[in-house]
């Protein structure tokens, strides 16, 4: 009798342990199966409360959006613009995937459908979004988006508009550097005179194309671009921080370092092309650049003179030699004024 029933009690624990594989089999290959959200998407249709898809991929606009491995999201308009891209930051958060639903820290609640290991839908207010995994961004890319998310979070109801240009800008800045140090040393041999004049003509040929590049620019910009970087512009001259500016150069109060490295930054958020242009026009000196910056937020060559702490005479001469390295022919300091608010 009490080996039929160490027998039973055996043949129940077996049974249970071959269940108990089974289960975890099953469990662990489920966990593989579920693909991960982590990554960066894009999205290429909304489907509205009426069911209709609208395709959401234009020439110049899509959404984007990055999910970290620390539970962290982040939101983004992408626009291009030539070769580059203009990012719009919207906001970031905190999410949490759970089965059919995605949550975040804001209080949304989103049903969540998986259409397989690239692509989602999720619904929020009655329109559903279908993103899908892009492969093609590199690193870079998404540590570029995040700063400008974290540097510019969400405001209110409307999302900030700020602008980054940067990947043709640095590329001008190097070649512009490479040269000047090309000349430098041709300069230093007995043959470099021939090869600085073949330059200079090659150069002159290139600002020439650069010019005609510019207006061509300013004048096929599309018009929603157009209207954000008017917006951008008037949120600018009404922020406490121009308005603290004009302050101190209406005093005539000398500007250090920093201040000429925040002007700098703040120039590069309002107008993305400001810098690059003018570095792959002419190779300014830091004065001549800091002239140029000044003009740029409406300042007054007698405003310009006292912050610099040089004449107005001299301040007239920068301008109109500029005006001259550029176009190659005389004009006035005011040419050189409206020049660079085309910009």
């Amino acid at each position: 009798m009490k080996t039929s029933t160490v027998k039973r009690a055996i043949h129940i624990l077996i049974v249970n342990c071959a269940l108990l594989i089974v289960n975890c089999a099953l469990l662990t290959a489920h966990c593989q199966a579920q693909p991960t959200i982590i990554g960066a998407w894009t999205m290429v249709s909304e489907t509205g409360p009426d069911g209709k898809e609208t395709p959401q991929i234009y020439t110049q606009y899509t959404r984007c959006k990055i999910y970290d491995p620390d539970s962290t999201y982040y939101t983004v308009q992408l626009h291009a613009v030539g070769q580059d891209m203009m990012i719009i930051a919207h906001e970031m958060g905190r999410y949490h995937l759970q089965g059919d639903t995605l949550y975040t820290e804001n209080g949304r609640t989103m049903p969540f459908r998986w259409v397989n290991d690239s692509t989602f839908i999720d619904e929020f207010n009655g329109y559903q979004e279908k993103m899908v995994r892009t492969t093609t961004m590199t690193e870079a890319r998404k540590e570029e988006i995040r700063a400008l998310v974290r540097q510019y979070p969400r405001d209110g109801e409307s999302p900030v508009k700020h602008f980054v240009l940067s990947t043709t800008e640095r590329k001008l800045k190097a070649e512009n550097k490479v040269f000047l140090y090309t000349i430098i040393i041709m300069c230093a041999t007995s043959v470099g005179v021939a090869v600085y004049v073949y330059r200079l003509r090659k150069r002159k040929s290139e600002v020439e194309a650069k010019l005609a590049e510019i207006e061509e620019a300013n004048l096929l910009r599309p018009e929603p671009v157009v209207t954000a970087m008017k917006q951008v512009e008037s949120e600018f001259y009404q922020s406490e921080y121009y308005q603290t500016l004009r302050h101190r150069i209406e005093a005539g109060e000398n500007l250090h370092s920093q201040d000429w490295k925040d002007l700098e930054h703040q120039l590069k958020v309002i107008y993305p092309n400001f810098s690059s242009s003018l570095y792959g026009l002419y190779n300014f000196s830091p004065t001549e650049y800091q002239v140029c910056m000044l003009l740029k937020i409406r300042t007054k060559p007698v405003e310009i003179a006292a912050v610099l702490n040089k004449d107005k005479s001299t301040i007239s001469s920068i301008r109109t030699r500029l005006y001259k390295k550029v176009f190659g022919q005389d004009g006035s300091g005011k040419d050189w004024d409206e020049f660079i608010l085309s910009l």
